[in-house]
């Protein structure tokens, strides 16, 4: 008995030694991260793949120790190597303690790398069509508040284009030209796959890549309103891992970057004294800068925070998003809150996925348009006069009472202008995997954008004192409802791949409004609040409306490549649209496409330098619908009053003729493009040319009555043609040690032509746009014809002045006198010869740096702002520009005079930084501080605030003096990863 418990006891302590020594046994991994040049990663996490908790993080070196104890070696099998730019790789942990030597590649520009096009997604090496993708860390930094900040400069041949600094007004995009009058000329977006969302449904810090479907390959699919072509937004989703918790912010300053040169009350007065005006001059003994005054530092702030995890079944991530922008002009705010929650779960063995995104968004904002000349009256102001009325403070704001003569600061204090809005957006998709590569597919989405805005004016502010104070309240609803159902069909055989989608689409458009007014208020208490204090109702006070559309589709794709050699990709979709006559409810749009991946044929073997080469050619037709709705029928609205019975009665006549004819626009595309890689991608890029031919151009042609019941039809008639180029070159020319320098340049050539807007039924020979446009003046300055670009400028051509500094003008016709409406003709473009954009960014280490030089060249721009307020007839009783002590009085005629270039090159964002790096097990996972700067500089010709001005409609380029200037800001930024 002794014996035996002896001989437990030892086989015990034996026990306890061996589990001892097993757990105080510690194992060593170490090993070296590098690039595909042997250059040491820096930086990189190394993670045990079986216990996420234990991990290293790289040296200067490259280099990294794991000490793990006996039960974590015992443990360890599989290291996992990833770097954020290069790819992520599992490695065997070895055996024999042997050094590792790991190689990361750079994943930036891999042709492999996915790129989200219209249903589904594609690699980039397969893609036959021109299509552009931005990821996240090609994003603009900075002060950006938009999907479409993001964008500006990114791509060739897309122009975003952001008149002014005021934060509430929009960009517009313009992609490869203009190719409609009447039927907009924006891209279609899609987010997420819902088309015609709103990307002010969407926050920056949201969006995880942008792709632009440029040719009619790409763009077919989406039918009759891909003419633009269609930018699509894909949002963060969640991932497999760990819960993250992580933040994105910044605030900034902002400040005015130039203004106009106008005349100080100093220089009034010494103007004033030189041409003996004191007897007619009136010196109210101030010294008012009038725009200094409406100004202020603006301040930006953005905070974000986003949740992201799951696990092999289910992803999930949600964030909001808080903006706050104070502008530079007093009064002039936006507050946007944004919320998104995504979802994706699988079930029945993986077979079954279920995808549900809701995105939301509310705004409010207090803007400029209830009152465009308000920097009108800052500059026609006499300087000294006061802003307020010093000697009687009972009367509050100093108020001119002259034409065009209102004090601004009062505009803006006294005024109430408050708008706001709601959107929402719910999408659920569905997929199922039928057999293996066959799926189908099923999702719904519902938006809605809500409206409500409020306005009113007091008896105390110059504009409402004739109407003893003024109010008005608006308010709209739109609504979208779509449904797409689609087969999906994804095979591979030996070296045939075969890729195809058959769908159906049905969406459903309505939208309503109500507004109404008043005046006469005996009090500012209620401001737009209670219209029935109002003294004053008129008819037409009251409006409302509501409206409806339909949009049907069928479409299919089928894409063919063989041996990753040769591709061949062909689109049809049939669109049916309530928009358009009963004649032509339905449109199709074709397209196909081709490619020959010349670097993979057996010639090219011994190449190891190239990467990628290959030629496409596409050739497709696409549509255009952006159009009103119940423009095909015969409509009548209000015309006059008649007198009955004691009475006035509104009568109704035609104010719109029927027409069932009215189709599609209709734009074709030929595409041909090469694109490139070399040196395992440290140079990238593409060339293409393109030629696109709009026919059936939508335009109000004018018709004989009878026997027609209206004056004027809307029809398809003109032809306008885009023509142009691009180039787009990237790639990393400095790799070393420490050190890492990506460069990227785009170029774009664009030549826009109206070939046509007549035909045999309906003429048109010129059309003069712009009537008012330059405020002050009742010429219109600009024109469409055939044989010139759309917005061409139209006017007198100055030939030079003569000795009493009077402007002289040309004889166009010859009939030996200047009459201007006889002796216009063309001086000017307005739209760009090209477009330049040089984007560089620097790792040195942990910091970084970034900057983005954006350029337009060759387009014209109307100094409309020179022509009114650089007049020295103004004086003394306006301001007037320093530019007008120069020049003789005279009358202001259009001319060439006052057409400038245009051309400028921007520093639209410089960005230097500091990341913190941390081990893969700390609780903090990443750390960036960031200070940016955003429109630093700009170098041009132009004279006026800003060579930037307005490019959207069919006339632009005109600056009319009510130029909201351009900020220039700063802002510092911390992003953090917990």
């Amino acid at each position: 008995m002794k014996l035996n418990k002896f001989s437990k006891f030892v086989s015990v302590m034996a026990a306890m030694l061996v589990c001892f020594s097993a757990f105080a046994q510690t194992r060593e991994i170490k090993g070296t991260v590098t690039n595909a040049e042997g250059v040491p990663v820096i930086g990189a996490g190394v993670v045990v793949a079986e216990l996420q908790s234990v991990g290293a993080v790289t040296d200067h070196d490259g280099f990294f120790t794991l000490n793990l104890d006996g039960k974590q070696a015992e443990a360890a099998k599989t290291l996992t190597v990833s770097c954020l730019g290069m790819t992520t790789v599992n490695v065997a942990v070895p055996a024999n303690g042997k050094p590792l030597t790991i190689v990361l590649e750079d994943d930036s520009n891999l042709l492999d790398e996915l790129v989200v096009v219209a249903y589904g997604t594609t690699s980039k090496k397969d893609l036959t069509g021109s299509v552009t993708a931005v990821s996240e860390k090609q994003f603009n930094k900075g002060v950006v508040t938009s999907v479409t900040d993001l964008l500006a400069g990114q791509v060739a041949g897309l122009v975003v284009t952001k008149a002014g600094g005021d934060p509430t007004a929009g960009a517009t995009m313009r992609l490869r030209g203009t190719t409609s009058l009447v039927g907009g000329n924006s891209p279609l977006v899609v987010i997420d796959g819902v088309p015609d969302a709103s990307l002010n449904l969407v926050s920056p810090e949201d969006v995880e890549s942008v792709t632009v479907l440029k040719d009619a390959s790409a763009a077919a699919i989406y039918g009759a309103r891909s003419a633009n072509g269609v930018i699509i937004v894909t949002t963060k989703k969640g991932h497999e891992g760990r819960l993250n918790v992580a933040y994105n912010g910044y605030y900034g300053v902002e400040m005015v970057a130039n203004n106009l040169d106008m005349l100080s009350a100093t220089e009034w007065r010494q103007y004033v004294a030189d041409n003996n005006l004191t007897d007619t001059a009136i010196d109210y003994g101030y010294d008012t800068d009038w725009t200094k005054e409406m100004l202020r530092l603006g301040q930006s702030q953005s905070h974000s925070i986003s949740l992201t995890g799951g696990t092999a079944k289910t992803q999930y991530r949600a964030s909001v998003t808080y903006l706050n922008q104070k502008a530079i002009v007093i009064n002039n705010d936006l507050q946007r809150f944004n919320a998104n929650f995504t979802l994706s779960q699988k079930a029945m063995n993986d077979k079954l996925k279920i995808d549900l995104s809701l995105l939301a968004t509310y705004e409010d904002w207090s803007d400029m348009s209830w009152n465009s000349s308000i920097w009108s009256y800052a500059y026609n102001l006499n300087p000294t006069m006061p802003v307020y009325n010093e000697n009687d403070p009972a009367k509050g704001y100093f108020q001119p009472y002259g034409f065009y003569e209102y004090n601004p600061v009062s505009e803006l204090m006294l005024t109430d202008m408050d708008k706001s809005r709601n959107y929402s957006q719910g999408h659920l998709a569905l997929s199922y995997e039928i057999i293996d590569g066959l799926s189908a597919n099923v999702s719904g989405s519902l938006s809605r954008n809500s409206f409500h805005s409020g306005f009113y004016t007091p008896a105390s502010a110059e504009s409402g004192r004739a109407d003893h104070g003024s109010a008005v309240r608006t308010t709209s609803l739109d609504q979208m409802m779509l449904l797409e159902a689609n087969v999906t069909y994804d095979q591979k055989f030996g070296k045939h791949k075969v890729n195809a989608v058959l769908g159906y689409s049905w969406q459903k458009y309505m939208g309503e409004n109500f507004s109404a007014a008043n005046r006469d208020f005996a009090t500012d208490a209620f401001s737009y609040n209670n219209l029935g204090a109002g003294l004053d109702l008129k008819v037409g006070d009251v409006s409302s409306y509501k409206s409806s559309s339909k949009l049907i589709s069928f479409f299919g794709r089928v894409t063919y490549d063989y041996d990753s050699r040769y591709y061949v990709t062909a689109t049809l979709r049939r669109d049916g649209s309530s928009k358009f006559g009963a004649n032509n409810r339905w449109g199709y749009f074709p397209s196909a496409s081709v490619a020959w991946r010349i670097s993979s044929e057996k010639f090219m073997r011994n190449a190891h330098w190239m990467d990628d080469l290959k030629v496409r050619v596409s050739y497709g037709v696409t549509g255009n619908e952006a159009i009103g709705n119940y423009r095909t029928m015969s409509i009548y609205g209000d015309s006059g009053y008649y007198y009955d019975a004691g009475e006035w009665k509104t009568q109704y006549a035609p104010t719109q003729n029927e027409n069932p004819n009215l189709r599609w626009e209709r734009t074709a595309q030929l595409a041909v493009g090469l694109d490139f890689a070399f040196f395992k991608n440290r140079l990238y890029g593409s060339v293409e040319y393109y030629n696109k031919q709009t026919s059936d151009l939508l335009y109000t042609y004018p018709v004989p009555t009878p026997p027609y019941q209206y004056g004027t039809m809307m029809a398809n008639v003109g032809k306008i043609s885009n023509k142009g180029f691009e180039i787009t070159i990237g790639g990393a020319p400095v790799v070393t040690r420490n050190f890492r320098w990506d460069a990227s340049v785009t170029f774009a050539r664009n030549v826009n032509m109206v070939e046509t807007l007549s035909n045999e039924e309906f003429t048109r020979d010129k059309v003069y746009l712009g009537q008012y446009a330059i405020t002050g003046l009742t010429e219109t300055p600009s024109i469409l014809e055939s044989g010139h670009p759309v917005g061409t400028f139209y006017g007198a051509k100055c030939i030079g002045v003569d000795e009493d500094g009077i402007l002289l003008y040309e004889d166009v016709n010859g009939d030996g006198k200047f009459v201007y409406a006889d002796d216009r003709t063309y001086i000017g473009n307005p739209q760009p010869d090209f477009t330049l954009n040089i984007t560089s960014r620097f790792q040195l280490k942990n910091w970084f740096a970034s900057f983005l030089l954006r350029g337009v060249f060759g387009n014209d721009i109307v100094n409309g702002t020179d022509l009114y307020l650089g007049d020295p007839s103004r004086l003394p009783g306006q301001n007037a520009l320093k530019s007008a002590l120069g020049r003789t009085p005279q009358t202001k005629v259009y001319s060439s005079y006052f057409i400038e270039d245009g051309s400028f090159l921007r520093l639209d964002n410089l960005q230097v930084g500091y990341e913190f790096k941390f081990k893969p097990n700390a609780i903090v996972k990443g750390l960036r501080l960031s200070l940016t700067g955003n429109n630093l500089f700009v170098i041009t010709k132009y004279s006026g605030i800003d060579p930037e001005v307005g490019q959207d409609g069919i006339y632009f380029g005109i600056d009319a003096r009510n130029y909201y200037p351009k900020t220039r800001s700063v802002s510092l930024g911390l992003n953090l990863t917990l």
